[in-house]
Parts: C-alpha cells; structure tokens; sequence
C-alpha cells in the first residue's frame, strides 16, 4: 500500500446493488469530501453462493496473494456495506494490503480481519479495537434547517415475516389518527418496497378522502425523493421496522416519531432499536403521543457519517 497524500484518498468502495446498503457507503464518502479530497472508485460484487462463500473463506487462510484487480491498484483504503461486500473486501486486502473499511458488522470468524467496521449499537456487540458503534447506520441525510412546521412526513415499511406481524389494518388506524388529529399539517404518506399491496390501497383512499393528506407509491417518486422530503418536513413519523428511515430522519434534524409493529422477537435487533430510541429520548412513541405526552426535542444532533467519516481520517490521514 502507498503511503496515501497529506490532502487526498483514493477508495476502492465495493456494491452490493442494495440501495440501503450503498447509501451507507455514499454518506461517509460525503462527510469525507467535506473535509479532504477522495477519488472514489466503484466495484460491483456479485451475489456469492452459499458454496462460493466457503470457498472464498477457505481462499482467505491460504497463502498466495489472490485474484487482482485493475480498479483497486493505487487505492489507499477499500469500503464496503453489506454482507456481500465482506470476503470480497478481504480477498482485495489480502492481494493489496489496503486496509478495509465496513459497514455492517461482520461474522465472527472474519470480525477481526477488517481493520475498522462501523456497526450499529441494536446488534449487539461491544465498541473494541476495530469496532465503532454507531446509533443507527451512517446515512446520506443533511440538517438543512428548512423544515416547515405545517408540514409532516408518514413512511411504512411492511413485511419482514422473521421480525414482526404486519397488520394493515393496525397500521391504517395510526395514521388516520395521526392526519385528522393534527389537521392543520399538510401530510404525505409514502410506502416502501415492502408495503403490502392491501395497506396501499387503504392509504391511498385515504389520502383520496381527506383534505391535508396525499399518498407517494415508492414506484413513483425519483432518487433523492426522500431526502427532499426530510428537508422540507418538521415532523416524521415511521414504522418501527423500518431502521434506516428513522435514521435518516433524526439525522435530517426532523422531529421522529415512532408508529409500532408486533414484534415476534423481544430481543430483536429491530426491537432492541426501538428500545434504545426511546431510551434516549430521541424519539417518542405513537402511544406517548395518544397520551398527550408529545415532548419532541429539537435539540437532537445526530450524523453519523461525520464521525465515522472522522474516524478514518484520524486513522488514515491524521494531519487533514
């Protein structure tokens, strides 16, 4: 590896093709860019078999230096976000000695091989050597200061049949509280990848009917759409199971609450996450807000991606 410059990185960052994966990735780049110059460089890992992965981790204790890659020569750190990512950002390691960068923590047997892993703290495990704990994933999200207090922002998930119970039903009842409770808010309402087609249709007549709502299929709205929507919107409320929007929202400098699901786990990550946010008062709950005990904090500073962003720096490039 070559002694990278006082004022520039360049990074090799491997895909997944993962949208929520790759936003990950692109927000540390950008807090990075902030503060020096980084040539990125982008490399497509493909989808490895169960058999390929075995094979990949058997490649990894062998000697020799393994495949090459034209992309990563000159590189001085390697980046990555996703399980896919990680044998493919050791192989590139190991034939390169770059140091590796990820984002999701790594099995056990492969922990120690990355040189620094940027895990959230729902997973788990402790803050040591090469681990940093984040609240949440780093993400793309800015505190733009342009949020409109008549304006709020409702985002669903849907199914994830290991984790919780979706109740389409359930669901539509929060939000029709939500939107006729506080009817001086223009509301939009938007679905995700995940949101059944029944709770679709459930929303989406209700948006018909009612005068401060309107309703965005995720299929219709363009890249960005969603962090526009951070920008513009004081208050967001989302489903419990959908993390990284949370995240994204808090770290916009939105006013986050939390609408509920029925989890199958009581010791969850997805549970364990929203035991935390509620722990640390950085959002409130749907029933909190029934009750009347809505006490939003606009005090909230939340950017993860600065900081894991700082901690490379602090380790790769000290005098940035």
């Amino acid at each position: 590896m070559r002694a990278p410059s006082s004022d520039r990185l360049r990074v090799a960052v491997l895909l997944d093709g993962k949208p929520g994966h790759e936003k990950q990735t692109k927000g540390i780049l950008q807090a990075m860019q902030t503060m020096v110059e980084v040539e990125v460089v982008h490399i497509h890992a493909g989808r490895l078999s169960p058999l390929a992965q075995i094979f990949q981790t058997f490649l990894l204790l062998m000697p020799g230096k393994g495949p090459s890659n034209p992309l990563v020569a000159g590189a001085d750190l390697l980046l990555g976000t996703g399980s896919q990512t990680h044998l493919p950002l050791l192989a590139l390691k190991k034939r390169y000695g770059i140091p590796a960068i990820t984002c999701m923590k790594p099995p056990l047997h492969l922990r120690e091989r990355f040189d620094l892993c940027f895990v959230p703290e729902h997973d788990g495990i402790g803050e040591q050597g090469n681990i940093m704990l984040t609240s949440g994933a780093p993400n793309c999200s800015i505190n733009s200061g342009m949020h409109r207090e008549d304006h709020g922002l409702i985002l669903l998930g849907g199914i994830d049949r290991k984790s919780h119970r979706w109740d389409s039903e359930r669901v539509y009842v929060m939000v029709k509280r939500i939107i006729e409770t506080e009817r001086e808010k223009k509301w939009t309402i938007s679905s995700s990848p995940r949101t059944p087609q029944e709770t679709v249709l459930l929303l989406e007549r209700l948006a018909g009917e009612s005068e401060n709502a309107c309703f965005f299929h995720y299929k219709d709205t363009s890249p960005g759409w969603i962090e526009d929507q951070y920008d513009i919107n004081s208050v967001v409320w989302v489903t419990a199971d959908s993390i990284s929007m949370l995240y994204e929202a808090l770290t916009a400098g939105c006013k986050v609450g939390v609408l509920p699901m029925q989890w199958k786990r009581k010791n969850g990550k997805f549970k364990k996450n929203e035991d935390l946010l509620l722990e640390k008062k950085l959002v409130i709950s749907y029933y909190s807000w029934v009750n009347g005990e809505s006490n939003w904090r606009e005090d909230i500073e939340l950017n993860e991606a600065q900081r894991c962003a700082e901690r490379i720096l602090q380790k790769w490039l000290p005098n940035s």
